[in-house]
């Protein structure tokens, strides 16, 4: 099932624009260049005189009567072996003083036939032979030695012809998925026509009904030579914008889209041609049993290919993805027998099996073959069933002139670049299921930053991440192009650049190591130059310098004492001090929304009363310092913590102590599911979470016995070190703070 099949709607709808779009004034101006085009040539090649027993014929687009304004005059002067060709030289100079370029040939027709042999591409043009003027059995003779040859040689050398047509797509990429389709030599472009004609004359295959999308292609290529005033076959976005308009498109992001459903078109047809082709082929093999290797649950490996077991279970609704993620994962193709058996599997429930997520993952993981069998996905229409957001992006244009893919394939080539920097990196797993989903939220009119991270994390829950995984997709696709902009506008060694990355990645150096790969590969996936040396030296520096922070701790215990041992004093917008014993302000001035928090306990753990009261009043806890006090007689804990009244109702410290000494209190409250990550130094700590209500609070309520604490929230992350008395256990430690931030 292609995508022509997968929604009788869309078939219809795109069939509507395609005719619309080959009747309107645009297409009936581009017909009426190639008629004129057509004619001026007809007319030059009629003065010409050809030597007695010679014959004149046309291939190429004269031959098939699809000449432009700017395209070549193909022509052969076909003459019996030992004819007298004395001055030939004078033949062509109507061509050439008409200023019409010209590719002209002489050759026996046994010359023809032999260049068959030689070179496929060269095949096709001779194919298209037409009689002009001369001795018609000449041309005819050509005509019917090429095809003999020609059948000959696909029997004998089929894979030459599919290995020329692949070199050719690899050159000149697709023109479903390019932002700069070759409407020519492109996948799904005219030469795939011609490729599926030659195939049907060498007796391989039908020749499929693409009138209207040859048509489209043809109207779009003559127009573009007409904008451009030279012989271009590459579609660049500045004359598309005119040729949209020419053919009665909005603009051209839908003549993109058309054209892709034509280009997707052509594409399935030459596909199938290619399999007809080689399933007709004469085997030489003797007939032998084929052997079934098996690869996964149901899923098989025969002669090279990946197809299912005699009885596989066609209930299993992830039985499509073992298939897809073994032939990711072995680089065999999957038989074409294969698909129509998963039409009718069950659709995927939420969350998915643990099995399928695995699969998943695994299907994206190959650097080569991932791109291939996504595709195979989608055009057997089961992709968008995985991912149903990538209708949306699927053959549309991104706004960015620079990218060479459109949005669905920059995203499926992004994600085979993180493939292979799989090894270099702790979790390889959120790397690609960012990559591919870091431009999936374009087209929407939001930032499609923002989109994309709400995508990813539904896709992250469909496969069963845990919230501190989701929350590092999140961060990697809302944060993809931060590093681009901060080397663009800041020097990226400096501290302001670092800063300003460690708050965006929440200071967490697996987020951190994640998007430096992530950044690299979207680059590269982007167009040629794009990954430049600014870019890459730039990103290395800015990164380096962000890890060597996060990696290098250096704590210094807080030295400070407390003129109160429960109080709270305002700040004012003058700075002015206040009166430490009333809270009342001594040169009036108008509240900040900030003050200091005074405490002094008994022990650490006593600190949840004053925390809790502060949790409870809604203010955040922007610092913090803690320290054990006096000697071994009177030891205590003081306390001083920097608060923001986040409600605007202002201070009043006689009530704050009040609160405080009534007792009622006493709880914090439940926090919410965060990433988190721990360091050590000796007997030093450091915790690095997102900072929320009651973060600080939670923490000191599983730490032991702690000697100094001091807590900041650079760019919302709260970072919190501190020191343990001798004899706990850091494996302990470790797990109680991680359980209590991440499982809330």
């Amino acid at each position: 099932m292609t995508h022509s099949a997968i929604d009788s709607c869309d078939k219809t709808a795109h069939a509507t624009v395609l005719a619309q779009a080959t009747e309107n004034g645009g297409s009936q101006r581009a017909l009426e260049i190639r008629e004129h085009a057509y004619r001026r040539a007809q007319a030059l090649v009629e003065k010409l005189t050809i030597p007695e027993g010679s014959a004149l014929a046309a291939t190429g687009s004269f031959a098939r009567e699809e000449m432009t304004s700017k395209s070549d005059l193909d022509l052969i002067l076909l003459h019996p072996a030992g004819l007298n060709l004395d001055g030939l030289a004078d033949l062509w100079y109507p061509i050439w003083d008409a200023k019409m370029r010209l590719d002209y040939a002489v050759r026996t027709p046994q010359e023809c036939a032999s260049m068959v042999s030689d070179d496929s591409t060269a095949a096709l043009a001779l194919l298209d032979v037409r009689h002009i003027s001369g001795d018609p059995e000449l041309t005819e003779q050509t005509r019917r030695l090429t095809l003999d040859t020609w059948r000959r040689e696909l029997n004998k050398n089929f894979n030459a012809v599919s290995d020329t047509a692949i070199a050719r797509w690899r050159r000149s990429g697709s023109v479903v998925a390019m932002t700069h389709p070759d409407l020519k030599h492109g996948r799904g472009g005219l030469r795939d026509i011609e490729l599926i004609r030659a195939l049907a004359l060498g007796h391989l295959c039908d020749v499929p009904p693409l009138d209207s999308q040859r048509r489209l292609l043809l109207d779009v290529r003559t127009l573009l030579h007409q904008h451009a005033g030279r012989a271009r076959d590459v579609l660049d976005p500045e004359f598309a914008a005119d040729i949209a308009l020419d053919l009665g498109f909005d603009d051209r992001y839908e003549l993109s889209r058309v054209l892709a459903h034509a280009a997707r078109t052509i594409n399935d047809a030459t596909n199938h041609a290619l399999s007809t082709a080689r399933n007709a082929l004469p085997r030489r093999n003797h007939v032998r049993r084929a052997v079934r290797r098996p690869i996964d649950v149901d899923v098989v490996a025969v002669d090279d290919e990946i197809s299912l077991s005699r009885n596989p279970n066609l209930k299993d609704p992830a039985l499509v993805l073992r298939v897809a993620a073994a032939s990711a994962r072995t680089g065999m193709p999957i038989s074409d027998s294969v698909w129509p058996r998963l039409e009718n599997l069950p659709e995927l429930p939420a969350p998915w099996p643990v099995g399928a997520a695995g699969d998943f993952f695994e299907l994206l993981s190959s650097s080569v073959h991932s791109p291939r069998v996504i595709q195979q996905l989608d055009d057997h229409g089961f992709w968008e069933k995985m991912i149903p957001q990538w209708g949306h992006i699927r053959g549309r244009m991104p706004r960015e002139a620079v990218h060479i893919h459109t949005i669905d394939q920059h995203s499926l080539v992004v994600t085979a670049n993180c493939a292979a920097r799989s090894v270099s990196v702790a979790r390889p797993d959120l790397l690609f299921l960012s990559a591919l989903f870091h431009d999936v939220g374009k087209g929407y009119g939001r930032p499609h930053e923002i989109v994309g991270a709400e995508f990813v994390v539904e896709m992250g829950r469909k496969l069963r991440l845990n919230e501190q995984d989701l929350s590092v997709v999140e961060t990697l696709v809302v944060e993809h192009t931060k590093i681009a902009q901060i080397v663009g506008r800041l020097d990226p060694t400096s501290d302001e650049a670092v800063t300003m990355l460690l708050d965006a990645v929440n200071y967490d150096l697996l987020t951190l190591n994640l998007l430096e790969s992530l950044v690299e590969a979207d680059a590269e996936g982007t167009a040629p130059g794009v990954w430049s040396a600014v870019l890459k030296l730039g990103t290395q520096a800015l990164c380096s310098r962000a890890r060597a922070r996060l990696t290098s701790l250096t704590p210094e215990p807080p030295e400070f004492d407390i003129p109160l041992d429960i109080g709270l004093v305002p700040k004012t917008s003058n700075n002015f001090d206040n009166d430490l014993n009333t809270g009342s302000t001594m040169n009036p001035g108008r509240e900040s929304g900030n003050a200091t928090v005074y405490w002094k306990g008994r022990y650490m753990r006593e600190s949840v009363r004053v925390l809790a009261l502060i949790a409870a009043k809604g203010w955040n806890i922007e610092s913090a310092r803690f320290k054990m006090s006096g000697s071994d007689e009177a030891k205590h804990v003081i306390a001083e913590l920097q608060v923001h009244n986040t409600v605007g109702t202002g201070f009043d410290p006689c009530e704050f102590v009040q609160a405080y000494k009534s007792g009622v209190y006493s709880s914090l409250p439940s926090i919410r599911k965060s990433t988190s990550a721990t360091f050590w130094v000796g007997n030093i700590l450091e915790v690095r979470t997102a900072d929320r209500r009651g973060g600080l609070g939670a923490v000191l309520g599983v730490l032991p016995d702690v000697l100094w604490l001091t807590m900041s929230n650079p760019g919302a992350t709260m970072i919190m070190q501190c020191e343990l008395a001798e004899g706990f256990d850091r494996a302990k430690v470790e797990r109680d703070v991680t359980k209590v931030l991440t499982n809330g």
